[in-house]
């Protein structure tokens, strides 16, 4: 049997952990550089607002009806969602981790077990550890868990497949609602007369492998009951990229250094999580579109890309070629929003390839490792940053008068990061 576990409105339940003052009030969560709501709690859908309203179309209807919005917070987020994993992990045999706020969770077709029950018990389980609203699907394949867990937001937060009226269930759940039908088959099925799950389920094989490909042919199957679509094994990356867009258009190269120096350590952090070295670096750096042909001469769009000898997951190395391409292609009189790293040509950070006119290589390896799990240590430990190259210091954060430097997202409405830093803890007298 698998279940669903899906955290409900969850970026806007994490900013309510420490706000108990925040329950039950409507709670919005704007994108990067606060452009548009990704992220909305049913408060707050109840008065009209949706996910993909830009911010500023809808701000005085927010300030008028007290919406409490916040900036993106990931570094809440993803702790917070590594919280709930370790408890679905007790819980249950094996699991998997769908998304930041989604997770299947698989358990033997035991004969005398109260699955509903034990839905319930999760549920406390999880409200209790981490006071986290979720509704959990109960079925015996991914896509009818998934359907169940939508039924499950409305009916007390657990659903048993097993316990409906199935064929009365289907008939009401449309087609663009099941997991893995997007817009395009949706339309495709349409005009063949498959409007509901029903008709999904009660859809012939072959003529479901013609119109939606093996990945629909499946999706029927497991309609029917069938689990086809196993658990995902999340293969290691062949590139990583960071990219954030600034605040403000920058024009100097310091502040752009500065940058660089933040998105490198960003991309190199993931990739040593995974265990991987790079063997190329390629950095881009670029002017916002105008999309007005006679402003043309404002926009710039450039990039490099460099070659490491050896395959590396050391920092200062990355760091010294991604500043040495920056300065490269770095024009003056630009305003630049975006700067981007790319870590290309992953391998196993276990392979050292011995040169004939190099013996140091394995000596400096191990001396290189050394320093670098020492960072992630502390890093780790006293949160992903806190130690960092000298050249993320070039342009101070904060100017003399209070201001953010330019190169920072905008994020006028970010919450403290309440499990990362133990000065912003709120204190209970």
């Amino acid at each position: 049997m698998i279940f669903h576990v899906d955290a409900n409105s969850f970026y806007a339940a994490c900013e309510c952990l420490f706000r108990p003052d925040l329950d039950g009030k409507p709670i919005a969560v704007l994108s990067n550089n606060d452009g548009v709501i990704i992220a909305l709690n049913q408060e707050c859908k109840n008065l009209g607002l949706k996910r993909g309203d830009t911010y500023f179309t809808v701000r005085d209807r927010c300030r008028a009806w007290g919406v409490s919005v916040f900036s993106s917070n990931y570094t809440l987020y993803a702790d917070i969602s590594t919280r709930l994993n370790i408890l679905y992990s007790a819980f249950a045999p094996e699991t998997e981790i769908y998304s930041i706020d989604e997770s299947f969770l698989y358990f033997p077709d035991w004969n005398n077990a109260d699955f509903p029950q034990m839905g319930k018990d999760l549920k406390d389980l999880v409200m209790q550890g981490v006071h986290m609203p979720v509704s959990v699907g109960i079925a015996p394949t991914k896509t009818l868990s998934k359907l169940c867990n939508k039924l499950a937001k409305t009916r007390g937060g657990v659903c048993f497949w097993n316990g409906l009226d199935q064929e009365k269930e289907l008939k009401n759940i449309k087609t663009a609602d099941i997991w893995g039908i997007g817009f395009s088959k949706t339309k495709t099925l349409a005009r063949h007369g498959i409007y509901t799950a029903f008709d999904l389920k009660n859809m012939s094989l072959d003529k479901a492998k013609k119109l939606l490909t093996i990945q629909g042919m499946k999706t029927v199957q497991e309609l029917n009951g069938i689990c086809t679509i196993d658990c995902i094994t999340r293969e290691k990356r062949q590139n990583i990229t960071t990219s954030k867009s600034f605040a403000q258009g920058v024009t100097d190269l310091p502040q752009l250094e500065t940058a660089l120096a933040e998105y490198t350590q960003l991309a190199v952090y993931r990739m040593r999580n995974e265990k991987s070295a790079c063997a190329y670096i390629s950095i881009y750096l670029m002017t916002a579109r105008q999309y007005d042909r006679s402003r043309k001469e404002e926009e710039y769009f450039n990039g490099a890309t460099a070659q490491f000898n050896h395959p590396t997951s050391f920092l200062p190395e990355i760091l010294a070629a991604g500043s040495e391409i920056l300065r490269t292609i770095y024009r003056e009189g630009y305003k630049y929003r975006k700067v981007m790293v790319n870590l290309l040509g992953l391998e196993a950070d276990n392979r050292v390839q011995g040169d004939l006119f190099e013996d140091s290589l394995i000596i400096d390896k191990k001396k290189h490792d050394a320093v670098m799990t020492a960072c992630d240590h502390i890093n780790r430990k006293y949160g992903r940053l806190c130690l960092h190259p000298g050249s993320r210091n070039a342009v101070k954060d904060i100017t003399p008068d209070g201001q953010y430097a330019q190169w920072h997202m905008k994020r006028d409405f970010l919450s403290p990061c309440y499990t990362t830093q133990i000065s912003v803890v709120p204190r209970v007298w």
